[in-house]
């Protein structure tokens, strides 16, 4: 029988959103005094199960099993956990969720971290510790560092047992910022070190990591609601509790740093239905979510995807994706495929999801691949699932008349496995050698590759490196790739063992090698390496032709945007690639508008070529490069009307993005003659002013001096050899090697600030409109005291910067004011200025 779909009623997990450790759903919006309709479905009893009972109550494929590893007393109310390298299971317990329906007692400190251990090798735990308690709704977890990190919010904690007695000694915080103390909605969670060595957490909007002993972070895009996960190649995971399957399939360096960026970066890659195998009426607004069946076919809950990275399963469930929703009982399989560059997403079942449950307090909420091979769950197993600040009046029905607030404190840990293969004997990794971590980066089990991983960098080892670079070299596919990241988390990577890589035959290996290039790239003696991936301008792999899109797209050098024009035309019609080409070309749009004007397959654009024409166009007038622009006006009068029409669009498009209009030096002739007979070019002519312009109101800034107007032209030419290489030719910067200086406040404001920066240089954190860097500028103090004048003159008055001029005698003057000044200044340093 079909199943129709019905609307989802917003579930709020409550430990989604990073509150909880686990997917309690939630729907905002109060409607307690709604009227409730009736139902034809009856209501099903929920009786409280053993956890050796409720095996009874699941559902899997055949050839799978599952099996009870820990409950009650053992284990309560488990949100999140995490495996060390030895096997021993660090579970965090959220014992104080929603007590009763009004949920009063949420604040006390009943929280736990606890040690489960499996004390006589039978693959049950049968030991507890607690290792730390006394939190307040914890729902975060990972191991670092000869240490534990804890998520409870506002606190993110490094836990450390100094005397191995099982037990915390030690609990300083790392942030303090880390969500927010009350409800549990909305909060971090679900803390994952990633492949590229950076820490991650779900509705987290920084990642973090330990350098030299001390806790760094930068921004990131804020994932999801509750969980994280990550597949063989390092794309994260995510997703929220009414959209089954979020994918980040541009990393977020690259996502970042291009403000055009959609789809790359958390792509809904998955549709949201499931199929439950029991009456799911006991949620939050069953009477308009369950259709007469009483049965969902939405997901309402889903949290804490998984990909299955393990061995113990048959080879077409590797790089699956299982998805948890506790409303509905179950856990949900999407097969992941590519498409192109990008990734897709189908249900592997159409009749019942791979594991359901007829038990309502089932209420899985984290999932881990074990070091056996073994899909790990995290069943909370509480019967209250909705949190009290959006409990509806028919749940809370439902929960006086089936008792579902009692008891408290239940909890298990299951693992489904399956028959055919045996499961991997206990790791023990904690004391393995050297030799034996870079061996087990080749494990078929993803577990033991990052736990390898995360063990070589924190415990860097000179030996370890020769046959880290021999394993990145050899065509060991998933070993040679985490070799190159242990390498990177190491500091060790060098030009040879790179050009080799990359040219791997695996396509994995030669992408991140490509990606790890970059930071080399930048230096000139590295000529070869740049030669090696130039050299891959045939390549016919979607993930490879993006990376060398995404790496020699801002490339300052003529044979990178070669390759880059090359690769663009043969993978046009690929989504994901126009959107990589857009984002490299962020800041460099308008040689690429130069080459799509003149490229046959590009004069009568379709819908989607129309589209990226218009974004680099806009791209261009929000950058206010006047040379660009100018030359933009150019391409437009130019081009066939079915292309120019595409160009105008662009332009008008544009006039969101503007801070004002745009000044050009001369009447834009080319563009005056098409309005005549185009009305778009009639609208287009309106973002533009310009000397003379009838109807323009006249400017407000004063115009440059004679003498000011040869410091501009002088300060122009010394931009472009000695700060372009760092800030671009447009000003907007570099990622990871300078700020942008359009709009940059430190350079339109206080001229003397200015002048101390480039005589003296920065150093340290810099806040630049609402991004945060960290990154060393050196003093320019070499120039003369006109040039330095020249070319701060430029800086503000170029791009539609309307700042004032600065004289030769300002910077005179803070010369010798600073001239004792032997380090460079901060932020903080800077402040009175």
């Amino acid at each position: 029988m079909k199943r129709s779909f019905t609307s989802p009623t917003l579930l709020t997990l409550l430990l989604l959103a990073g509150s909880i450790a686990t997917p309690f759903s939630a729907s905002p919006g109060g409607d307690l005094a709604q009227q409730q309709p009736k139902f034809s479905w009856i209501t099903p009893p929920s009786p409280v199960l053993t956890g050796e009972a409720a095996i009874a109550s699941f559902r899997l494929p055949p050839g799978f099993r599952i099996e009870l590893v820990a409950s009650e007393p053992l284990v309560q109310n488990p949100v999140a956990f995490a495996f060390d390298p030895d096997g021993r299971l660090f579970v965090v317990e959220m014992r104080g969720y929603m007590p009763d329906p009004d949920g009063k007692g949420e604040d006390q400190p009943n929280g736990d971290v606890v040690i489960l251990e499996d004390t006589d090798g039978d693959g049950k735990f049968d030991k507890r510790t607690v290792f730390l308690d006394g939190l307040v709704l914890p729902r975060s977890i990972a191991l670092a560092h000869g240490g534990v990190i804890v998520g409870e919010p506002p606190n993110l904690w490094f836990c450390r047992d100094h005397d191995g007695d099982g037990k915390c000694d030690e609990k300083t915080p790392i942030f303090t910022d880390y969500g927010k103390r009350g409800g549990p909605e909305y909060n971090p969670n679900g803390t994952l070190l990633a492949l590229d060595n950076w820490f991650y957490s779900a509705h987290f909007g920084w990642r973090f990591r330990q350098v030299a002993g001390k806790w760094i972070r930068e921004p990131a895009p804020q994932r999801g609601q509750y969980g994280l996960a990550q597949d063989d190649l390092g794309r994260l995971f995510y997703n929220a509790n009414s959209s089954m399957l979020h994918a980040d399939l541009i990393p977020q360096e690259y996502a970042k740093r291009s403000p055009k960026n959609s789809s790359g970066n958390g792509s809904s890659i998955a549709k949201g239905t499931i199929f439950p195998g029991r009456l799911t009426t006991g949620i939050n607004r069953a009477y308009s979510s369950v259709g007469a069946s009483g049965v969902m076919t939405t997901i309402t809950a889903a949290c804490s995807p998984l990909i299955y990275r393990g061995q113990q399963f048959p080879e077409e469930f590797r790089g699956n994706a299982f998805v948890c929703e506790p409303s509905a009982n179950l856990l949900s399989r999407q097969i992941l495929s590519p498409k192109g560059a990008a990734l897709t997403a189908t249900s592997a079942h159409t009749d019942v999801d791979f594991l359901v449950s007829t038990d309502e307090r089932f209420r899985p909420v984290q999932l881990a691949t074990g070091p056996d091979g073994a899909l790990y769950i995290a069943d909370f197993h509480h019967g209250i699932l909705q949190h009290k600040n959006f409990l509806s009046a028919y749940l809370r029905d439902q929960i006086a008349q089936r008792n579902l607030a009692q008891p408290l404190h239940l909890g298990r840990i299951f693992r489904v496995v399956h028959e055919a293969t045996p499961l991997t004997p206990r790791p023990a990794l904690g004391k393995a050698s050297p030799s034996d971590l870079v061996q087990a980066l080749s494990h078929p089990n993803g577990w033991w590759r990052d736990t390898a991983q995360r063990l070589l960098i924190e415990h860097p080892n000179p030996t370890t490196i020769p046959p880290l670079k021999k394993l990145a070299t050899s065509q060991s596919n998933l070993g040679s790739l985490h070799a190159l990241w242990t390498l990177c988390g190491l500091d060790a990577l060098d030009p040879q063992t790179l050009i080799t890589a990359v040219a791997s035959p695996n396509p994995a290996v030669r992408a991140a090698a490509i990606r790890l290039s970059e930071p080399l790239l930048r230096q000139p003696l590295n000529a070869p390496l740049l030669a090696a991936i130039l050299a891959l301008s045939d390549e016919k792999n979607p993930l490879v032709q993006m990376q060398l899109l995404l790496t020699l797209g801002p490339l300052p050098d003529p044979n990178a945007t070669a390759v880059t024009w090359k690769i663009f035309r043969s993978a046009s019609t690929d989504p994901l690639l126009r959107e990589a080409t857009l984002n490299a070309s962020y800041g460099r749009e308008l040689p690429l508008l130069q080459n799509l004007a003149t490229d046959p397959h590009w004069q009568n654009p379709d819908a989607t070529q129309r589209e990226f024409i218009a974004t680099l166009t806009e791209g261009i007038l929000t950058s206010h490069h006047t040379d660009s622009i100018v030359n933009l006006l150019t391409v437009l009068t130019s081009t066939p009307p079915p292309l120019q029409s595409s160009l105008l669009t662009g332009i008008a498009a544009s006039k969101k993005s503007l801070k004002g209009s745009i000044k050009l030096p001369n009447e834009p002739q080319s563009i005056t003659a098409l309005a005549l007979q185009n009305p778009l070019a009639t609208n287009a002519l309106l973002l533009f002013t310009w000397p003379g312009k009838v109807g323009a109101p006249p400017s407000t800034i004063p115009e440059l001096s004679p003498e000011e107007s040869r410091s501009f032209a002088q300060g122009k030419e010394l931009y472009a050899t000695t700060c372009a290489a760092c800030h671009a030719p447009t000003g907007l910067g570099l990622d990871a090697v300078a700020p942008p200086i359009l709009n940059s406040e430190w350079v339109l404001g206080s001229e003397d600030r200015l002048a101390r920066i480039v005589l003296r240089g920065l150093t340290g954190k810099l806040t630049v409109g609402k991004r945060t860097y960290e990154l060393e500028m050196p003093p320019l103090n070499t120039l003369t005291d006109p040039q330095i004048a020249a070319v701060l003159t430029f800086i503000r008055r170029e791009w539609g910067h309307e700042a004032t001029p600065i004289s030769t005698a300002t910077i005179t003057r803070i010369r010798q004011a600073t001239q004792d000044r032997s380090r460079p200044f901060t932020a903080e340093d800077l402040q009175p200025f």
